[in-house]
């Protein structure tokens, strides 16, 4: 029988679909971005969770001397009518493990491959429909060599049993079996977070800890570690299928921030909430800089910026993208000399930093030479952001411990995870290169295509209206990555500039 032309169009689609998605599922191939994009995005993250399973698990497992890592998930799953869409627990296993319950088991046998398996108490559908949990996406991912089969979530009859007698049953076999010298597990030891966070994300509780520590008995809970090294170390390291991601990312964000800058429109393109200006994305961010009055930020995202609009003579910033764009005011074909200097101090700051973040290095030795480098283009360097100074937003008093004139800069590089999330995210939990955060993070080596933000704020000196403050700010957010030579932008840097009359 003869199919007709649609039929067989169809028939190619899936047959390429299917293609693409047993190339991806190769441990030894690196799609290409169409297979990629010929697959979907849930297939996509698929590849990055394999890729990462493959390509960094083996190494930091081997790298930190853990024979088994154990991950616990007891966090409660968001019901999916909930409006937000920020995780509700575990991000790292929900996202980069792929499951808001379980227990994932990494062990290293001293092959090649490193045996993942998802075991313990994994909730699956529910006898409220609307609160099923298990999506079938972790037997989709084709990442697991063993998963347990969901249990059924449903509230039985009376029973002596509680769910602590069945949290972790059956681990100890599967656990002797194996035989670890070295077993980690989620929970924080050394690398607290800065005192003052609010976000907390530093393991089991207690009660899963007893409860796994007796299911384990003393032979084995004996050999317990903390993973958090291995969590970091998993979440800075990007693999080559994220990193095709995080490229296809920024061209569809460059196409929303060329359609904003376009459609802003002097003294009438209005300053919306928290200061952003055009309908963006989540990652596209543009919001206008002008200089204010002593107490006021020039940024726009605080108060004193109600019901504005963008005016001439402001900046346009979409900092994740590293894009920039000039207010010209009526009569005026050029930005003045106070904006061509600002301008030119950005580049010149960007030269240094492209030059000394490199990969391997500790962020104590980059700020060091930084600081140092930045001495000749009259740029001090200082701890505090203007605006989280005391007083704030007051720069006279910033700026008075040195001399008048200097530019004075203040660096957060942070680290930008995506992982298996589809969405990016910052981290902290890594290198950190500038002066905010924990000791630690100044330590930490950064690894090979280390996803980060070029974040950093400066403050040129630049004489203005009475009244009004006598600098001008500068502040960039853009995510790039960094290999052994120096910093590898997403997209080419801007060199000039835009205009918008």
């Amino acid at each position: 029988m003869r199919m007709n032309n649609q039929v067989l169009q169809l028939f190619g689609l899936a047959l390429g679909l299917a293609t693409s998605a047993e190339l991806l599922a190769q441990p030894d191939r690196h799609p290409s971005r169409e297979a990629l994009e010929a697959a979907g995005m849930d297939e996509w993250n698929n590849q990055i969770r394999r890729e990462k399973f493959d390509r960094v698990v083996p190494r930091i497992m081997r790298k930190r001397n853990v024979d088994m890592w154990l991950h616990v998930m007891r966090e409660k799953v968001q019901p999916e009518f909930e409006e937000s869409d920020l995780p509700s627990g575990d991000y790292f296993g929900e996202y980069d493990l792929g499951s808001t319950s379980g227990v994932f088991v990494f062990t290293d046998k001293g092959e090649d491959r490193i045996e993942r398996a998802v075991l313990g108490r994994r909730w699956g559908d529910s006898q409220r429909g609307w609160n099923s949990q298990d999506k079938g996406t972790l037997e989709s991912a084709r990442a697991y060599d063993i998963i347990a089969k969901p249990v059924f979530v449903v509230e039985p009859i009376a029973s002596p049993m509680t769910e602590y007698d069945y949290r972790f049953k059956g681990l100890r076999e599967f656990v002797e079996a194996r035989d670890p010298e070295v077993i980690a597990v989620n929970f924080r030891d050394t690398l607290g977070p800065w005192p003052t966070t609010q976000q907390i994300d530093d393991g089991i509780s207690y009660t899963d800890y007893k409860l796994l520590v007796n299911e384990l008995g003393e032979k084995y809970a004996s050999r317990i570690v903390s993973s958090e090294y291995l969590i970091m170390d998993y979440m800075i390291t990007p693999v080559p299928s994220e990193i095709e991601l995080l490229k296809k990312m920024r061209e569809e964000e460059l196409q929303i921030v060329d359609r904003i800058f376009s459609s802003i429109e002097r003294d009438r393109t209005p300053v919306g909430r928290f200061g952003q200006v055009g309908q963006g994305s989540y990652e596209v961010y543009v919001v206008p800089f002008r200089r204010m009055s002593t107490g006021l930020s020039q940024r726009a995202r605080s108060a004193g910026w109600e019901n504005t609009v963008v005016q001439g003579g402001d900046i346009i910033a979409a900092t994740s993208q590293g894009m920039f764009a000039y207010v010209l005011r009526e009569g005026e074909t050029e930005p003045p000399a106070d904006i061509r200097k600002l301008w030119q101090t950005y580049l010149d700051i960007e030269k240094v930093f492209a030059e000394t973040i490199r990969a391997g290095r500790t962020p104590r030795e980059i700020v060091a030479d930084y600081t140092e480098r930045l001495k000749e283009f009259d740029i001090v360097v200082e701890d505090y952001q203007l605006h989280m100074a005391e007083p704030k937003n007051d720069f006279p008093a910033y700026a008075s411990k040195h001399e008048p004139g200097k530019t004075i800069l203040s660096v957060d590089h942070h680290g930008k995870g995506m992982g298996s999330s589809g969405m990016k995210y910052d981290i902290y939990l890594g290198p950190r290169i500038g002066s905010y955060g924990p000791d630690w993070t100044l330590d930490e080596p950064l690894p090979e295509n280390h996803h980060f933000v070029l974040e950093y704020f400066f403050y040129m000196p630049s004489e203005g209206p009475e009244g009004k403050d006598q600098y001008r700010l500068f502040w960039n957010h853009e995510q790039a990555l960094v290999n052994d030579k120096g910093v590898v932008y997403l997209s080419p840097p801007q060199k000039a500039l835009k205009l918008i009359d």
